[in-house]
């Protein structure tokens, strides 16, 4: 009884250990239903996005944005794509992570505005000069007249008033003493010696003489100079030019000028070529423009005396009378007025115009500029209410911080281009003040002198 007792439980022990071992091995060898798996969980990462420039105008002037937010606001085709970007943000965004997704998208494209704008250039130009050199104002002028007078024997004839010598050096004397203050004169006499006879040719064409010398007027002198000669010879209108060249080679530079001025009542006579030495003192660095005065001039002199004038850069006139020539030298002195008349309204017109187009350019870009990045803002603000009825912010205070941010934005745009606006436009004020105060000042100067 005991032996039967004590194998019952052998068997019991060896059965319940060969049913624990199947167990343990059935579980390392059968797999649950697919549907009874345990999925594990993997946490998403956000993408990560560059920040966008805020309060750093010069990087926000370097960003563009995918649409053009004119464009947006006509095409609904553009603007459901916008949106469709806009669904396809993540969820619980902070504001400043909603403004890196928003500005790639719809950023304002003022890259070239800003650019133009930066190059206008405040300076306005006087004559190539700047604040940076010496004010350029032209310096009153030192005007160099000389007067070459046919003494031929032709001009012992009469015209009206008298005979064409005496007149012409009464003429010649008024206008010599009324040149301005500051003007020089000279007086050079040709054909005064010998007669009109082929014998005395060589020596009368070879006549031409400084009787006054380059010079302030001085009444008695130039008086003294005039009755030093009387009409003689013949006409070397062509060596008379030569010499005169000569007279005025060390009278150059940019504030001199010189003025010829020939009275004459024919053509050459001694074989000359007054057209080409006409030229040649005009084309030179000495640039004296040679204006003709033909006194009672017949068809062939004038048609001559006229190509000479042109090619010494000046004029020819007519005159038939005493008082021809007085009216004709009272303009040519009254010539020197209006000249600087001239001079100054060109200038005054010219900084005006400056001024006017550099502060217009200024305000079309900063126009633009300001446009764009309001048209910007607004948009900000449309999609501010877009991300929030998609629930894209994480609350109310991501919403408001996205719209902060937007707003910075814009204000630093705005105010960056105004500040520049004003210091650019301070100094195109100054200058445009100075130099018109200044050319007034030069003109009154300079009228006063002419019209004394």
């Amino acid at each position: 009884m005991r032996r039967l007792f004590l194998f019952v439980i052998v068997w019991g022990l060896f059965l319940a250990g060969c049913s624990g071992e199947d167990q343990h091995i059935s579980g390392e060898q059968e797999e649950l239903p697919a549907d009874e798996k345990i999925e594990e969980k993997v946490e998403e990462v956000p993408e990560e996005v560059p920040p966008a420039a805020v309060d750093n105008v010069h990087e926000i002037v370097k960003e563009q944005g995918k649409y053009d937010v004119d464009e947006v606001n006509k095409n609904e085709e553009l603007k459901a794509q916008l949106m469709a970007e806009l669904k396809d943000f993540p969820d619980n965004l902070s504001g400043e992570e909603a403004y890196n997704r928003v500005i790639p998208l719809i950023a304002a494209d003022i890259k070239k505005e800003a650019e133009l704008f930066e190059a206008v250039d405040p300076v306005i130009k006087f004559d190539s000069s700047s604040p940076d050199n010496e004010f350029a104002l032209p310096e009153t002028e030192t005007v160099n007249v000389a007067i070459l007078l046919d003494a031929s024997g032709s001009m012992a004839g009469q015209v009206s008033g008298g005979q064409k010598m005496k007149l012409a050096k009464e003429a010649i004397k008024n206008y010599a003493s009324d040149l301005p203050e500051g003007s020089n004169v000279m007086l050079r006499v040709y054909g005064h010696k010998g007669t009109g006879s082929d014998a005395d040719k060589e020596l009368s064409c070879s006549s031409h003489e400084v009787v006054f010398p380059l010079g302030a007027y001085e009444e008695g002198q130039f008086e003294s100079a005039l009755n030093q000669f009387a009409p003689a010879g013949w006409t070397p209108l062509a060596g008379a030019i030569e010499e005169a060249k000569k007279d005025l080679e060390s009278q150059k530079g940019e504030n001199v000028r010189n003025v010829i001025y020939i009275v004459s009542d024919g053509i050459e006579t001694c074989d000359g070529d007054p057209v080409a030495a006409a030229k040649a003192l005009y084309s030179s660095d000495i640039q004296a423009e040679v204006n003709i005065i033909g006194f009672d001039v017949d068809n062939e002199g004038q048609a001559q005396l006229k190509e000479v004038a042109e090619a010494g850069g000046g004029v020819y006139k007519t005159v038939y009378s005493e008082s021809d020539l007085n009216d004709y030298l009272k303009e040519e002195y009254s010539r020197l007025y209006w000249e600087w008349l001239a001079w100054s309204n060109d200038r005054y017109f010219d900084v005006l115009g400056q001024s006017n187009d550099i502060y217009f350019d200024m305000l079309g870009y900063t126009n633009d500029i300001y446009f764009k990045s309001l048209a910007e803002k607004n948009m900000m603000s449309t999609i501010r209410y877009e991300l929030k009825d998609l629930g894209k912010f994480k609350d109310g205070d991501a919403a408001d911080e996205f719209m902060k941010l937007a707003r910075i934005r814009h204000e630093t745009v705005d105010q960056y281009f105004d500040q520049e606006e004003d210091r650019k436009n301070k100094i195109r004020k100054e200058l445009k003040e100075k130099y018109q105060k200044l050319i007034k000042e030069k003109k009154e100067e300079n009228l006063e002198k002419y019209s004394s």
